[in-house]
């Protein structure tokens, strides 16, 4: 049997935020699918980062059949567990049959110390150091410590960008802030600082732009009546649209009549010429006459012409070989 992956899972139970509570694990080997045993979603997500191959699982009437690689990503230094490409803060492993499983049904740290040591598991990527087996349960048991210890291990000089970028944030905030007051003050200094002359000139420009408007608007309903210029003008222009059409009307009249004219011009030659082409090929070809009797073509000997009954012009003569009587139908007299 072929080996699906390192772990199974096929069951599984979620809590109130959508997280994986506990999962029912069977370990993959030589010999099938071994029983299943309840663990937390850390164990899983530990598993995977560590190397290891998890897949999903249904059962069937007398087997199981495969499902879906589990795969793990963080957000914001949270695993999760997910079978799909999404990378939102929820748990999900398909639709794998969800049970309720009491808690104390997961195994005992000294139970899985004891596992641990006993049947090590390989990695895809070869076998996991002894440091990394030995401390895996204590990292899952104690998560919460493993992420502020994960935030402890940063680098001094990590802490020093971020001291940079923390500075830089807070200069542009309070240059922002500044611009902002700078703006308001010049805003209330502008709308305080209007003197009545200022109010007087402003008075007088509104004025004069209602003039304005008003001088426009007379003009635009003066200019709707057109002038007799303007009339005059639009006549000129319409009798050169109508000479110019007439002329396009001659030209295309033309070209019509010259077509026609080169219609009927092939029209008669074609007329003439099928006259002459059915002479020369009575002339050509009335020596020759198929011989019923020899099967083959012969010249006519002897050859006499003569009207059939319903007029056609015919040939009449003698076979050269067998001396047998043979006949041909013509198209036109000589």
């Amino acid at each position: 049997m072929t080996k699906w992956a390192d772990y199974l899972i096929s069951e599984v139970s979620y809590d109130h935020e959508n997280l994986i509570d506990i999962a029912i694990r069977h370990q993959d080997t030589a010999h099938g699918i071994a029983v299943g045993k309840p663990v937390d979603r850390l164990t899983i997500a530990s598993d995977i980062k560590n190397g290891l191959f998890y897949l999903t699982i249904y059962s069937g009437k007398n087997s199981w059949k495969k499902g879906h690689q589990i795969r793990s990503f963080s957000i914001l230094g949270n695993p999760y567990l997910r079978i799909d490409g999404n990378k939102v803060a929820f748990d999900y492993l398909g639709d794998i049959p969800e049970h309720l499983i009491i808690k104390s049904e997961l195994p005992q740290e000294s139970e899985i110390k004891s596992e641990s040591t006993v049947e090590p598991l390989s990695s895809p990527r070869g076998s996991l150091p002894k440091e990394s087996t030995e401390e895996l349960p204590q990292e899952l048991d104690l998560a919460p410590e493993s992420t502020v210890e994960q935030t402890e291990e940063a680098t001094p000089e990590q802490l020093l960008q971020l001291n940079d970028l923390q500075q830089q944030i807070d200069e542009l905030e309070n240059m922002l802030v500044n611009q902002n007051l700078q703006e308001l003050k010049s805003d209330k200094n502008t709308s305080e600082e209007a003197t009545p002359e200022q109010l007087l000139q402003l008075n007088d420009l509104q004025q004069q732009i209602d003039e304005l408007e008003n001088i426009l608007a007379i003009q635009l309903n003066t200019s709707d009546e057109p002038t007799p210029k303007q009339l005059s003008r639009v006549k000129e222009l319409e009798k050169e649209i109508e000479k110019l059409e007439a002329i396009d009307i001659e030209h295309e009249i033309i070209q019509t009549l010259q077509k026609q004219n080169k219609k009927l011009e092939d029209i008669e030659h074609k007329l003439h010429n099928p006259r002459k082409n059915k002479k020369i090929s009575f002339e050509s070809h009335a020596s020759d006459v198929y011989c019923v009797k020899c099967k083959t073509k012969r010249t006519i000997k002897n050859p006499e012409e003569s009207i059939m009954k319903n007029g056609r012009p015919a040939i009449r003569g003698i076979c050269p070989v067998c001396n047998s009587k043979v006949f041909r139908i013509v198209k036109m007299k000589k």
